[in-house]
């Protein structure tokens, strides 16, 4: 741990705030729910197995 002198001051790395910003602004893009993402990588890799068992 790193003790300050008195009357120095602690300041956030200038990278948390480029971060936020980027999270903050809107794109054109369509918004996509996580949930929607599993689900349809869920769907993919149960299709892939259903013709791997079909192809034997």
């Amino acid at each position: 741990m790193v003790k300050l002198r008195k009357g120095r001051r602690a300041y956030t790395p200038s990278s948390t705030l480029g971060i936020m910003r980027f999270f903050d602004t809107e794109s054109k893009a369509p918004k996509v729910s996580p949930e929607l993402v599993v689900a349809i990588a869920i769907a993919f890799i149960l299709i892939i197995l259903v013709l791997q068992v079909v192809a034997l």
